[in-house]
Order: structure tokens, then C-alpha cells, then sequence
């Protein structure tokens, strides 16, 4: 089956969790701002038209008024009160005023009538607020014919009222006014006056889309968080060695329940292999070192059998033993890849104090370091505990340590460094031999890669199979670390191993 082209890094982000949180919290802010704008706008035509209804309705009153007010006689004057009282409607508030046709003056009208009704001391009180707000120069500029005046103004405290509307009414006796007002109280008064923001429906409606936003949001980071939590899970589990491998008794998500399921039915599988391999890789290494063994001695027994001027029999069997010998070391390459494939599989995780064990580790090379004019330098800066066991991390400096003794020339110096990173520990090896080229950088953590020199024999007989640097990258990456190499300054290669401390350390 082929597989298709990696995803890009924008490519995964776009599909996570947290790009759709992203998306929808945009969501959420352009919204409003384009419903605000839409609103606003539906607000002030609804606005628009309920003025305008106001103002028709006084401008129909006045209407209906305008031939009683037009007569000549005298008693229009008393007539005219009674008269504006059939007109009166809850919530609006009606006053009529005159100024006779041969007065120049602005303060020169009087109250006719009111509908309501009001009292004297009220009239009087309005009478002079009127004048000093400029009500009677808008009346006496719609009556002059200056201006059509349909504004909305809220009056003072005292007043308690919206004024809608003035509507002249030109009469040979002068000009009346009639002046509609709406009572603040009143609900069409108070859609006028307060921002539509303000208004009960609408604090309703944002208080209802702000709790469903959050809910969206809360579920989002609920699943994100799920996810994470699963994550930390994986890492106890794979932290707590053979032991507590169950992420259906971690997971408190109940969709979990079967991906928890799934998971722990997979780690147990691979525990299960890792079982398997390494019993087999046992049963098998013992069924061939009995006959490899019994083949040396019959060698040997030959050996002493065979005269010794019977040159080609010897060659013989120094054939028949290099023969052997190679197949010896290809039983301990297989056990070594099998036993690497084992740990992959299912990795212990005790604790390790990796400083001391690293100590240790240079101490048993001194001798043979020594034996070949090599100084090997330690220098061990901090303490952490790693997971893992000791046969693998072993197997990791054993390797690397080694391959750097045997690319160094004598008289060098082989230099060992530890020191804390964070959360995680860095050893670095070094060796001042004549480096990597690109291509051998390329591979040098490949299985069946080896450029070691001919002079440099694993006595373990695997040495030479490119196994080495294999297991190293095997071990590192089984339990959670990195390793890398590059080439050093001036020369030598320097072979860095990241590995992560243990939580509690």
C-alpha cells in the first residue's frame, strides 16, 4: 500500500482542534460586528417611522381642529378645550397654543388647552421652560413658515417628557400650535430615547448568543483538553513499565472508552511479542551455540589427528573455523537485533540513575582506553534519573563510546560530557578522529551501516555487521529520546544522546 505525500505543518494545524477553536472565536467577533452595523441601521428606519407616525398623528389632530379654530367668533377660545379632549390617547400628551396674528413677539403665546388636563401651576411651569429651552422659537419659526420641525428632544426632569412634533396652524385670528409629546414612561417614548443596545429583547438576544458562544467554546477546549489528558495517560503508561498499562481506568471520558479499549489491547499485544521475541531469540541462540560448540571441539580434535606435514588438511580446517567463527558472531548479530526489536516492541521503564551508570561505564574503559594510548575524558555535570533499564542504556554508551575509541587515533582524547537540559539530559561523545562525510553522517544510524576500520574488533563478534550505531539509535528512540551526529571542530565526531528525566526526578 503506498502512502501519500507528508501533510504539511499548516496542513495538520488547519485540521486540529485548536485552528477550529481559532475559527470560531473569529466567528463569534465578526458577527456581531456585521449584525451591529445591520441593526443599527434597521434601528434608525424603525425609528424614522414611528416619528413619523407620531408627528402624522398630531398633524391629523390638527386637522380636525383647524376649522373650529378658524371661526371668527369668540367663543372658539372656550370651545377648543372640550374639543382637544376627544383627541386625547394614553402615553401621548397634547398642548395647543396661540399667538395672536398682530404680535411680533416669540413669547407671546398662550396655552389654549392641554389633553391631558393640566393645572395652572403646571402650565406656568412649563411655560417658562419652554422659553428658556427655545421650545416657543421653534414655534414660532413653524408658524412663520421658516421651518418644518419633526425633532425628537428629551425634556428636563421636570418635564418628565419626549417632544415629538409641532404642527402650525394658520388662522386670519393668528397661529396656532399644536405640540405632541410622549410621556417618558411610555414604551414608544423609552425605544426613542435609549440606544437599541439597551433595550430588554436585545440584551436578551446578546446574553443568549454570548452563553452559546461560550458553551461552543467551553465543548472545544473540553475535547482539546481531553485529548491532552489521553496524551499524559500514554505517558504514565509507557512510564509505568509491565505494571498499571490501562488506559480504560485513566480515561474519564466515556467516547474514550473504546479508543481506550483499542489501546490497551494494543499495548498488551506488544508486550505480549516482546515476550515472544525474546523467548524465541533464547531458544534459538541455545539450539545453535550446542552444535557451533561441538564443532569447535571436533576442530581442535582434528587438529591434533591430522599430521602435521598434511598442509592442505590444516588449511582445511582453518577454513572449517573461520567458518565457524562467522557463524558465531551472525548468532550474536541475531541476538542483538532481536533483543533491539524486543525493546522497541515493549521498553522497561525502571529508573535509572544515568550519571552513575555513565560513571561506571568510563571507569571499565580506562583499561582498555589506556591499552591503546587513548585518554578518555568524563565529565559528568549533573545527576537525573532516566527510564529505561541498564542493559539498554549500556548498550547505547557501550556503543557509542566504543566506535569513538576505535575511530581515534593514539594519543588522542576521547571526551564524555553529561549535563541537564530542562526536563531532559544530554550526553555528548566525542572522539578526535578524521570526522563523517555527509553520506556517512546520512547513514550512520543505519542497520548494516558500518565504516569501521579493519583494526577495530568487536570482541563480541557483531562489530562488523553495522549493528553498533543501529542499537544505539534502536534504545534511544524506545525510550522517548533523540541522538545525532555531526562532525566537531577542529576534527572527530561528536555523537549527541537526548533523553528525557523521569517526571518525579
Amino acid at each position: 500500500m503506498t502512502q501519500g505525500a507528508p501533510t504539511s505543518a499548516l496542513s495538520r494545524y488547519a485540521r486540529s482542534i485548536g485552528a477550529k477553536l481559532l475559527v470560531v472565536l473569529v466567528l463569534f467577533l465578526i458577527v456581531p460586528a456585521v449584525l451591529y452595523g445591520r441593526f443599527q441601521a434597521a434601528d434608525g428606519d424603525r425609528r424614522a417611522f414611528m416619528l413619523e407616525s407620531v408627528r402624522s398623528h398630531g398633524s391629523a389632530i390638527a386637522q380636525a381642529l383647524a376649522n373650529d379654530l378658524g371661526r371668527p367668533d369668540a367663543d372658539v377660545f372656550s370651545e377648543v378645550p372640550e374639543r382637544l379632549q376627544l383627541f386625547e390617547t394614553p402615553g401621548m400628551r397634547l398642548r395647543l397654543l396661540f399667538s395672536p396674528a398682530d404680535e411680533k413677539d416669540v413669547s407671546d403665546f398662550f396655552y389654549v388647552a392641554t389633553a391631558p388636563a393640566f393645572s395652572m401651576e403646571q402650565l406656568e411651569l412649563e411655560r417658562r421652560l419652554f422659553r428658556q429651552t427655545g421650545l416657543l422659537s421653534d414655534v414660532w419659526s413653524s408658524c412663520s413658515g421658516m421651518v418644518e420641525l419633526s425633532r425628537v428632544t428629551a425634556a428636563p426632569e421636570v418635564g418628565r417628557e419626549l417632544l415629538v412634533s409641532i404642527t402650525p396652524i394658520q388662522t386670519a385670528q393668528g397661529c396656532w400650535a399644536l405640540i405632541a409629546s410622549l410621556a417618558l414612561e411610555d414604551q414608544v417614548a423609552a425605544s426613542l430615547i435609549e440606544p437599541y443596545w439597551q433595550r430588554p429583547e436585545v440584551i436578551a438576544a446578546v446574553i443568549i448568543y454570548v452563553a452559546m458562544a461560550s458553551v461552543l467554546i467551553v465543548v472545544l477546549l473540553d475535547v482539546r483538553g481531553a485529548l491532552r489528558r489521553f496524551e499524559r495517560h500514554a505517558r504514565r503508561i509507557a512510564a509505568a513499565g509491565s505494571g498499571g498499562r490501562s488506559f480504560r481506568r485513566l480515561n474519564r471520558v466515556p467516547e474514550l472508552d473504546g479508543v481506550a479499549g483499542e489501546f490497551d489491547a494494543m499495548v498488551q499485544r506488544l508486550h505480549d511479542v516482546a515476550v515472544d521475541i525474546r523467548a524465541s531469540a533464547e531458544e534459538q541462540v541455545h539450539a545453535l551455540k550446542t552444535p557451533i560448540g561441538t564443532i569447535a571441539q571436533s576442530i581442535e580434535a582434528l587438529r591434533r589427528a591430522v599430521p602435521p606435514d598434511n598442509a592442505r588438511a590444516h588449511r582445511m580446517l582453518g577454513i572449517i573455523d573461520q567458518s565457524r567463527q562467522r557463524l558465531s558472531s551472525l548468532i550474536v548479530a541475531g541476538q542483538r537485533t532481536t533483543e533491539a526489536a524486543a525493546l522497541l516492541a515493549s521498553p522497561p521503564r525502571d529508573p535509572v540513575q544515568i550519571d552513575e551508570l555513565l560513571r561506571g561505564l568510563c571507569g571499565d574503559f580506562d583499561g582498555p582506553c589506556e591499552a591503546r594510548g587513548i585518554h578518555l575524558h568524563a565529565e559528568i555535570m549533573a545527576s537525573a534519573v532516566v527510564l529505561g533499564s541498564d542493559e539498554m542504556l549500556e548498550a547505547v554508551f557501550e556503543n557509542v563510546i566504543e566506535n569513538a575509541v576505535g575511530f581515534s587515533p593514539k594519543g588522542a582524547t576521547v571526551s564524555v560530557h553529561l549535563e541537564r537540559a530542562g526536563r531532559n539530559v544530554r550526553i555528548s561523545v566525542r572522539d578526535s578522529g578524521p570526522g563523517a562525510s555527509e553520506d556517512v553522517l546520512a547513514k550512520l544510524f543505519e542497520k548494516g551501516f558500518t565504516r569501521r576500520p579493519a583494526s577495530a574488533v568487536d570482541e563480541g563478534g557483531g562489530g562488523h555487521f553495522g549493528l553498533g550505531m543501529w542499537i544505539v539509535s534502536r534504545n534511544v528512540v524506545a525510550l522517548n529520546g533523540s541522538v545525532s551526529a555531526r562532525n566537531a571542530d577542529p576534527c572527530g565526531l561528536e555523537v549527541t544522546i537526548v533523553l528525557p528525566i523521569a517526571e518525579n526526578a
